[in-house]
């Protein structure tokens, strides 16, 4: 594995690279490590670090929890540490947890010591992210990526109108979701007679306003960023959306999870682990689709912080010529 390191100024550059990828979607983990460190360090053998480790290994340890959602604390005062894990809502239990057992070990070691970072892997399968500070119950939008297909649709205005009428649905459907499970999917046809499968989600501690706000945000950005292109997504901390033309990318069979106990994070007394809810889908075929991914900045109205520490990809199939926008600070490109 090679990591390349790229100093900017403070200014915007447009540059194009050629990257050819594995055709295994399931190894693609996209990253921010808290870029401009306003959470600072953590050194080894700390406490923080202690309490780090100790709460990633117990995250998915309640083999009770069937909807894809993990959210807990460990430790106390200045060296608690809280964690979410997400699967996407058509994850089954099992492949959950081992999705978020593998970011687990990937995170901790592409941001080392920073007490603060986030990741989204195996094709956003799953998103774990850790902080000192108090991450539940808030509507997140940033760091974010988005990707889009390089392909256009035919009749596009036609086209937009069906993917964002879809979107809107599937918008209402999640937010109405309970603190299990925010999540909608559907599919519509666009022109040509082609489907189009669409998946929506929230993080499931939020409430049903915040979860349709941080959607109606991501709506609103596909314009500027994936307008007319038969794929894209829109990846953000608190809420993902994501459509593809004629190829199903997530398991429409997925059951909705029994009745659990509520999701409220509890705060142990001593040193112990406070588990919560996750889910995911079942693996669907690897798409041989040509998402570009793009650790961009969305306008202003988005909220994006602009971020585009640490991306990692390996999901596209094809050799590609990327016109990619990089923002201040480092870039850090991991290549396998």
């Amino acid at each position: 594995m090679s990591v390349h390191t790229i100093s900017l100024l403070s200014f915007i550059i447009v540059i194009s690279f050629i990257s050819k990828s594995s055709a295994n979607s399931e190894n693609s983990f996209y990253y921010f490590c808290d870029q401009n460190n306003d959470r600072g360090n953590y050194t080894a053998n700390s406490n923080y670090a202690t309490n780090l480790n100790n709460l990633l290994s117990t995250l998915t340890s309640n083999t009770k929890i069937n909807y894809g959602f993990y959210n807990s604390s460990y430790g106390q005062n200045t060296d608690k540490v809280n964690a979410i894990g997400l699967c996407r809502g058509d994850i089954k239990p099992e492949e959950c947890r081992g999705c978020l057992d593998q970011a687990k070990a990937n995170l901790t070691q592409l941001c080392p010591n920073r007490k603060e970072a986030i990741g989204w892997y195996q094709d956003e399968k799953c998103m774990l992210r850790y902080s000192d500070r108090y991450i539940f119950g808030h509507n997140e939008t940033g760091p974010a990526y988005y990707m889009w297909n390089m392909n256009n649709a035919t009749n596009a205005d036609k086209f937009n109108g069906v993917v964002n009428n879809l979107l809107d649905t599937l918008r209402s459907k999640a937010a109405l979701g309970d603190s299990r499970r925010k999540y909608g999917e559907g599919n519509a046809v666009v022109p040509s007679n082609k489907t189009v499968y669409g998946v929506v989600q929230c993080t499931p501690d939020l409430s049903e306003e915040e979860c349709d706000s941080c959607l109606v945000e991501s709506i609103k950005v596909l314009p500027s960023c994936c307008n007319d292109k038969i794929g894209a997504r829109i990846v953000r901390p608190s809420c993902y959306l994501r459509y593809e033309t004629s190829f199903l990318f997530y398991d429409p069979s997925a059951q909705s999870p029994s009745p659990s106990p509520s999701l409220t994070p509890s705060s142990p007394k001593g040193d112990a682990p406070s588990p919560s809810p996750s889910l995911l889908p079942p693996p669907a075929p690897a798409p041989k689709n040509n998402d570009i991914p793009s650790p961009l900045s969305l306008p202003p109205s988005s909220s994006l912080t602009p971020s585009s520490e640490g991306v990692k990809r390996t999901s596209s199939t094809a050799v590609t010529t990327v016109p990619l926008l990089l923002l201040f600070g480092s870039f850090l490109f991991v290549s396998m």
